[in-house]
């Protein structure tokens, strides 16, 4: 027995909602860069990264700081503070420093991790003692936004004075900035995968870059 097939006839309902499928998929968040960022020392790539990650996350707070040499992310969120993110591409690990101030009034204090002058030195430190392989680090630094510029007042930049402060801090001690996602005017969430050194940085706008 043979039966006959007709095609399909779609109605205007049917092609409606294929439509606003097609619609959904390109109504996707956008992937560009916004110009708000900040002025980059290397170009930027434009990302789309997945909300969730099979990796664990770690927080570090402020004028903290953490080592690993696992497979895992380090997350923080600056606003003036800067991160400084450490990779050592030989030996697959990496540290993240929360700094919030660019010197050290009282060195006696012991919160290294506080100050940029004193931060990088001691977060080094820490990776070089993981390893009997020696290894050039390399840096990645995002944050110091000037979180006060409604005020019209420079001597509140503070964000601006700690970048500088961590450059000159990784130039003293002989490590080379690759990458950088500075100043603005908003808040940053960093998300720094310690085995490969990808560096995500999500603006409040809801841009990202991959450093």
């Amino acid at each position: 027995m043979w039966t006959l097939l007709l095609p399909r006839v779609f109605s205007r309902k049917d092609f409606t909602v294929v439509h606003s499928v097609l619609n959904l998929k390109m109504n996707e968040p956008s992937i560009e860069v916004k110009p708000q960022f900040g002025i980059s020392m290397t170009p930027c790539e434009a990302v789309l990264v997945p909300e969730t990650s099979s990796l664990e996350e770690i927080r570090v707070d402020m004028a903290d700081a953490i080592v690993e040499s696992r497979p895992v992310t380090l997350v923080t969120n600056v606003g003036s503070c800067v991160a400084i993110c450490l990779h050592d591409p030989v030996n697959k690990c990496g540290g993240l420093a929360h700094i919030m101030l660019p010197t050290p009034n009282n060195p006696s204090e012991g919160l290294p991790y506080k100050y940029a002058e004193t931060a990088v030195p001691a977060l080094a430190n820490s990776m070089r003692k993981m390893h009997s392989v020696d290894s050039r680090l390399i840096a990645k630094i995002s944050g110091g936004a000037n979180m006060f510029s409604n005020l019209r007042c420079g001597a509140l930049n503070i964000g601006e004075r700690n970048v500088q402060a961590v450059k000159e801090a990784l130039l003293a001690n002989n490590i080379r900035l690759l990458a950088e996602d500075v100043g603005g005017t908003l808040g940053r969430r960093i998300v720094f995968n310690v085995h490969t050194g990808s560096t995500i940085v999500r603006t409040l706008s809801g841009g990202v870059k991959k450093l």
